[in-house]
């Protein structure tokens, strides 16, 4: 066995004096009364304090500051801070699902999901998953684009086109 170098004597001397104190506290150093004592003081002490606190503290009654802002919170607003109009307009065309088809027969697409992994792009649609180019399990159906926020599908008996917005 090789001899220990000075470094590893200084870490093996502080871990040795580390152990001892760690018993020492544990084993030999017995706890002091004065210790259970002042616990049961300072729990007294907060007893106390609690009760003063509920007894001066008046009851069922607010300052007129928080009436106002909780009659001002649970009024009518008429204009929202956080409202933007173009944001809303959106949330309202995602909503609503792009709706394909003519007649009786109404066919919904739900793009609820996008993935982009390296160069390959992955849109779920109605909870599958499809490629630019795959034909969709709604027969008469292919997905031509993906982007972010909207799929591109094109009806392949009249060869029309229509977005269908990414929906949250």
């Amino acid at each position: 066995m090789s001899m220990l170098n000075r470094r590893q004597i200084i870490i093996l001397f502080v871990m040795v004096v580390a152990v001892f104190y760690g018993a020492y506290e544990l084993v030999i150093a017995p706890r002091t009364k004065q210790d259970v004592v002042d616990i049961g003081k300072k729990s007294a002490e907060l007893d106390t304090f609690i009760n003063e606190i509920t007894t001066y503290m008046p009851k069922g009654s607010r300052a007129t500051s928080d009436s106002y802002m909780i009659n001002r919170a649970e009024a009518h607003w008429v204009r929202d801070p956080f409202y933007e109009r173009k944001s809303y307009r959106e949330w309202v065309k995602v909503k609503e699902p792009a709706k394909a088809g003519s007649g009786a027969q109404k066919i919904i697409f739900d793009y609820s999901g996008y993935v982009n992994i390296k160069d390959k792009k992955i849109a779920v649609i109605n909870g599958v998953e499809y490629e630019s180019g795959d034909t969709l399990e709604i027969e008469g159906y292919i997905l031509k684009g993906i982007y972010q926020n909207k799929v591109v599908i094109e009806n392949v008996k009249s060869r029309s086109q229509f977005d269908v917005l990414l929906q949250e």
